[in-house]
């Protein structure tokens, strides 16, 4: 037989209180009302008349939506909001916040021999979430309701410390920015994406990369090479590549690490604050470049991307 019922969709907000009411204590989702079959399915209301022809449409209707279940779950949200193809309204139907802020922290094996992130290492709260990638990735969407930037990284590097010491993984982390709606997570996936290779290029110390703290980093990187070296040679003449051992390097290391503040970085590195001064001064007559000034710094930090 001809199915010849009529089909109609409305969201929540169409529908009449008492139907939204009757549909969400309902068993199966489905009610009949008023010579009508309702059926609850996600953030919408489908309906028809309640007629032979009615109940065969309402139940294909339910089995096509039972078979495609895997494609609505939540975790499916998430990876459909990591590539930035999700609707947001689709947020409602399972309860999440679409205007919390987040930022998602990518942690990548640095390991090539087939290990994966075990994220049960990784101590998400309630509202975080954890995605697991084929090639061994996992994705944290950490909730930044109650959380600073600081805590975001120190979480982090707890999570690959933790890894290491329990598991033996040695992984990266990269942390992207603040995405302040569902949409922007995307973005902030690509960030923390973006974060550890920018960490790896450049040779920056440590595991847990942060994409906001690499704006020298992109700047260097929007240089071509060929001029990047000229000008560093320009700056830092051949006779002044003996001043740069390894010890000189770290120190200068050190002390961009502390935002230029000598006392911290003699503290760390466990020497004299006037041995300190003397490697700067060192540096000073070599290239010119005065270390404890701030544009000085800040052009010497680029210049060392290209050594």
């Amino acid at each position: 037989m001809k199915v010849t019922a009529t089909l109609t969709v409305r969201s929540f907000s169409e529908t009449e209180e008492e139907i939204l009411r009757l549909t969400e204590k309902s068993a199966e989702g489905m009610i009949r009302k008023d010579g009508l079959l309702f059926l609850r399915a996600g953030n919408r209301i489908f309906s028809t008349e309640d007629t032979t022809e009615g109940r065969r449409l309402m139940e294909a209707v339910s089995g096509e939506l039972a078979s495609g279940a895997a494609e609505h779950t939540e975790e499916s949200f998430w990876r459909k909001a990591i590539r930035g193809t999700t609707d947001p309204h689709e947020a409602e139907r399972f309860g999440i916040q679409e205007d919390t802020p987040r930022c998602v922290i990518l942690f990548r094996p640095t390991q090539e021999t087939g290990t994966s992130i075990q994220k049960e290492m990784i101590p998400a709260e309630e509202t975080d979430r954890i995605l697991e990638f084929s090639n061994g990735d996992a994705a944290l969407i950490l909730s930044m309701k109650k959380r600073t930037r600081e805590e975001a990284f120190e979480f982090a590097a707890a999570a690959t410390e933790t890894m290491e010491s329990e598991a033996g993984i040695s992984c990266m982390a990269g942390i992207g920015r603040n995405a302040e709606r569902i949409t922007d997570i995307a973005g902030s996936f690509r960030d923390a994406e973006a974060a550890i290779e920018t960490g790896m290029r450049h040779r920056i110390p440590g595991t847990v990369y942060d994409f906001g703290a690499q704006t020298l980093e992109r700047l260097a990187d929007l240089i071509p090479s060929g001029k990047a070296e000229a000008f560093r040679q320009r700056i830092i003449p051949p006779e002044a590549e003996k001043v740069m051992t390894e010890e000189t390097i770290e120190t200068i290391r050190a002390f961009f690490r502390n935002d230029l503040n000598l006392s911290t970085t003699a503290r760390e590195l466990f020497i004299h604050r006037n041995t300190l001064l003397y490697r700067m001064e060192k540096v000073r007559k070599a290239t010119g470049l005065d270390l404890r000034k701030f544009e000085d710094a800040a052009v010497f930090r680029i210049l060392m991307d290209f050594q």
